[in-house]
């Protein structure tokens, strides 16, 4: 099997965004202001914290880094605070593929010579994980989406080249024919990114301080940020994941919907069957807990064979043409559209139906049902029409043709 690694070469558009490589990854992030980045831009910290989750994932897990990068990633937005949005993309080389990573105003550009393919962050219900193999013959592109451009074509050949660090950018290109046609070639005129450098006006290199270190400890809850402030810090990816401070109860989060649990120490609310806290990780048998009110956190995700990645924080009905159903009208539920070129897909397929801590699908009288496999089983087992049924972390779902995953922090 032909490696990326080594052949894969990375190349800088110039412009307003964030551009970073670390370990042959890629990562863009959207710079929203109008003012130039810089290294107390928000943009640039939250590039930051992409880093730490991509360090994390190539310890966790080095022979598929995109998978662990992917999960980590889905738990640091699902716990950000209200008001603080990300936009980003990630490139993992796996194997002789590459893994796709997209949230919010972020495309890929796949370009496979013959055929040019688009993946859309916005596109999706959360994200968009997806791995690609094998790589494109040509690259891809990732890009932030701009109201004055469609980007639909990788650039000309020939910009900058980057090896490591983090640098401003309209987008990087992750040429995957490196192998004496690519980048890996580039002329001495043409200057080459190191790390911690940027260029000026005359695409000379000019040495640029590394962005200053909070001094504060990790694992000191960092203040919220409001949605109007750039110059503020913002929290790691290390205490997104396993320290962020809970989130302030408001009626409208998450749907307003209340449970009972238990609050770890750091007052997590969990469901009170888990033995262990699904935000930081603390022991949840600690003297004295009493059952608490309090807005639900997501459950979970829905993981499509496409990559596509819903967050469970409120009810869901899925199929073909789902915005009819009743539980949309009645029940405030987020109708989610499925395509299935296999036909077999009903318009109202099947309903997610969250159940104070527990996720459940209910087979809403489609023609070919809605079948279930529970993890480490061959078998399916077809759903009773209208009856819900619980799902445990890693069941899959088969949909006439399109097959999803359960998977959840919150059960043990």
């Amino acid at each position: 099997m032909r490696s990326l690694a080594g052949t894969a070469q990375v190349e800088v558009v110039p412009g307003r965004h964030v551009v970073a490589v670390a370990d042959g990854v890629v990562a863009v992030v959207a710079h929203r202001a109008e003012t130039p980045v810089t290294a107390i831009s928000r943009a640039w910290r939250h590039t930051g914290a992409v880093l730490e989750l991509i360090a994390a994932a190539t310890a966790d897990d080095p022979e598929n880094p995109g998978r662990a990068f992917a999960r980590l990633a889905t738990t640091w937005l699902m716990g950000l605070p209200d008001g603080e949005s990300v936009e980003f993309g990630v490139l993992t080389p796996v194997g002789a593929g590459v893994a796709v990573f997209l949230h919010g105003g972020v495309r890929a550009v796949l370009d496979a010579e013959r055929r040019t393919e688009i993946l859309r962050g916005r596109d999706a219900g959360f994200t968009v994980d997806r791995l690609v193999t094998p790589a494109p013959a040509v690259g891809i592109g990732l890009y932030v989406d701009e109201p004055e451009r469609e980007v639909e074509n990788l650039p000309v050949r020939g910009v900058f080249g980057l090896s490591g660090g983090t640098v401003p950018g309209a987008a990087a290109v992750l040429w995957t024919d490196g192998d004496g046609h690519g980048p890996a070639l580039l002329r001495p005129t043409e200057a080459r990114l190191r790390t911690g450098v940027v260029l000026n006006k005359a695409n000379a290199p000019t040495e640029r301080p590394d962005p200053p270190r909070d001094p504060r400890p990790t694992t000191t809850p960092r203040p919220l940020i409001p949605a109007d402030l750039e110059d503020t810090v913002v929290p790691s990816a290390a205490d997104a994941v396993r320290e962020p401070a809970p989130p302030a109860p408001t009626a409208d989060r998450i749907g307003g919907v209340v449970v009972q649990g238990f609050p770890c120490p750091r007052r997590h609310l969990n469901d009170p069957r888990v033995s262990y806290c699904a935000v930081c990780g603390l022991a949840m048998d600690h003297p004295g807990r009493s059952l608490t009110d309090g807005l639900r956190p997501p459950l979970g995700i829905l993981l499509l064979d496409d990559g596509q990645t819903l967050v469970l924080d409120g009810d869901l009905v899925l199929g073909r043409e789902p915005e009819h159903h009743e539980a949309v009208a009645a029940r405030g539920a987020r109708p989610i559209r499925i395509a299935d070129p296999s036909g077999g897909m009903s318009r109202a397929h099947a309903e997610i139906r969250l159940i104070a801590w527990d996720v459940t699908v209910v087979d809403g009288g489609s023609t070919n049902g809605t079948h279930l496999r529970a993890a480490g089983h061959h078998e399916w087992t077809r759903a009773v029409p209208g009856h819900p049924m619980t799902l445990a972390p890693g069941t899959q779902l088969l949909l006439g043709g399109r097959v999803c995953t359960f998977d959840s922090p919150h059960q043990s």
